[in-house]
């Protein structure tokens, strides 16, 4: 919208509502596929050439990487305002892997020192796999989604994945931590967070991540979470 351009965003068919509605009202178009069925890089690709437009992928892109190293430099930027010296560690969500890899990226020029630690959902774990291996691994089929539905990537990417070599380790979360982490955000940090962006949390409420006399950075990312789902987590339902 700000370059006076179109957009068509290619989503999964059971995204929360309102991602959608937050496409539409900047003026995009949402064409949904099935994850489970349908390839969103396949359906991408060909509307690119169909209507001769650029192919932006979600996080396998150097641009998108470069982008996200900026939440690097806030982190950095903030521990240093707030005199909290060096960072021993930083904790964030992993799937495709472009966020955490351009993390990555800013920590190994500005604070080489500092671990980086990824969190995944359960069953989505594809990142701890393919690092375990030394080469991109898919998870094993999956019976029911994750409630962190922005961490439902299959595989880490092809950019992504030799930067995110660098990660000190993996660890993964249930949806039940998941979703006190949700709550807990709520109710003491006064932030409405996803659940997908809610995983660093999780992942040091249920003791996954050991922090005690660390100064530890968590990356809370994004507030679309559907509206009945946080009622019920909110409410001791979920």
């Amino acid at each position: 919208r700000r370059m006076g351009t179109s957009a068509i965003i290619v989503m999964p068919a059971d995204s929360p509502r309102v991602k959608v509605e937050g496409v539409l009202a900047f003026g995009g178009e949402v064409r949904t596929y099935d994850r489970y069925t349908e390839s969103r890089e396949a359906i991408g690709e060909e509307i690119a050439s169909t209507r001769g437009s650029v192919l932006v992928r979600p996080f396998d892109d150097p641009f998108v990487i470069e982008g996200q190293g900026t939440v690097g430099l806030e982190i950095l930027e903030q521990a240093e305002a707030l005199g909290a010296g060096p960072l021993d560690q930083v904790l964030c969500g992993a799937s495709g892997g472009g966020l955490i890899a351009g993390i990555n990226l800013s920590m190994a020029a500005l604070s080489p020192g500092t671990p980086v630690i990824g969190v995944e959902p359960e069953a989505y774990n594809d990142t701890l796999l393919s690092l375990a291996a030394g080469e991109r691994l898919t998870h094993a089929p999956v019976t029911r989604p994750s409630i962190c539905d922005a961490l439902m990537t299959d595989r880490p990417g092809e950019l992504t994945f030799p930067i995110n070599r660098r990660l000190d380790h993996v660890v993964t979360v249930s949806d039940a931590e998941v979703a006190e982490a949700v709550a807990y955000s709520f109710r003491a940090l006064k932030l409405v967070v996803e659940p997908g962006g809610a995983v660093s949390l999780a992942a040091l409420l249920s003791g996954k991540v050991e922090a005690k006399d660390r100064t530890t950075a968590l990356v809370l990312s994004g507030g679309n979470i559907d509206p009945a789902l946080f009622a019920d987590i909110i409410n001791g339902r979920f």
